[in-house]
């Protein structure tokens, strides 16, 4: 059960390319309308990669690749409600299953901010992981302080139950043209490994981080592009975006492997403690000091040690 087996995830966003040559076949939308957007279907499909790709002789390989996607639009009715998508997801899955909540939006200081700021969005998170479900949420990437006093009495200084994820620097890293690097020379590092990257959002409430620069995974085609979506590949997908299904794969893993050892799965309280308990720490770098905290990135071989 240790890839996953088992568990069945649902990303929740906008759309996604479900025919990609490298996804398991028959990926189900269970609800919502999709965006006809190809920024919005690229999105989808390099989150859904990171995790469950296949094991072939193409493209990458999902960290929970034996798990189950499925996919929920956040947009119902004709309008984004992500509260409405929660709960459809979580009236689908049982308990052990995981939902990815793939969504970041304005805040009250302009910035984007992690989705449980909005009370509705919060109420069906938790009522999530009362059911036993996982519930992993990007932080956003809206270079925001959730301790800051205008977030007080809000979703951001409460424990939803979520396992909220930063954006921290991966290993090997370079800003290079994509994106701001266009004035920099070649090769500039975008900083410390596991510090938190310019744009993450941060605060207590954070509990991992992930790698939210420059992963590898499907669509949008700088990698690998041609005339058909299908074998689109990038090099680039990043921000908490990149950050969170890493540890949604990692969430699918523990609970694959709990639920084949034990015969059930970890609590969701269990899971995110264990993740945090057993990562490799955060570490600061020039202009992000560790009380910007994203937390520790997760470390899978030790974390399997605790179920």
């Amino acid at each position: 059960g240790a890839k996953g087996r088992g568990i069945t995830i649902c990303d929740i966003e906008g759309n996604w390319n479900r025919q990609h040559e490298d996804l398991p076949s028959g990926i189900q939308l269970i609800g919502g309308t999709v965006i006809n957007d190809v920024g919005w279907r690229n999105h989808g499909t390099a989150v859904l990669g990171e995790m469950v790709s296949e094991a072939n002789s193409k493209g990458t390989v999902g960290i929970s690749r034996d798990a189950k996607a499925v996919v929920h639009s956040a947009v119902i009715n004709g309008v984004f409600n992500t509260a409405g998508a929660i709960a459809g997801a979580t009236s689908f899955l049982k308990a052990g299953d995981v939902i990815l909540i793939e969504l970041q939006a304005t805040g009250p200081n302009g910035k984007y901010v992690a989705m449980q700021y909005w009370g509705d969005v919060f109420s069906a998170i938790k009522a999530a992981t009362e059911k036993g479900i996982t519930v992993v949420e990007a932080a956003g990437n809206g270079d925001e302080n959730f301790d800051l006093a205008i977030f007080n009495n809000t979703g951001l200084q409460k424990d939803s139950g979520a396992i909220v994820v930063g954006a921290g620097v991966p290993p090997t890293n370079h800003v290079d043209f994509d994106g701001f690097g266009a004035a920099l020379p070649a090769y500039t590092s975008l900083g410390v490994p596991r510090s938190r990257i310019w744009f993450s959002n941060y605060g207590k409430i954070l509990n991992v981080q992930g790698w939210g620069w420059h992963v590898t995974t499907l669509g949008y085609g700088d990698a690998q592009g041609g005339a058909s979506e299908n074998i689109w590949y990038t090099l680039r997908f990043s921000g908490t975006s990149s950050a969170s299904p890493i540890v949604t794969g990692a969430v699918a893993c523990l609970q694959g492997r709990a639920k084949a050892k034990n015969g059930a799965p970890l609590t969701p309280a269990k899971v995110r403690q264990i993740l945090m308990n057993t990562g490799t720490p955060q570490e600061q770098g020039p202009g992000v000091p560790l009380t910007q905290k994203i937390g520790p990135l997760p470390n899978l071989p030790l974390a399997m040690k605790q179920v």
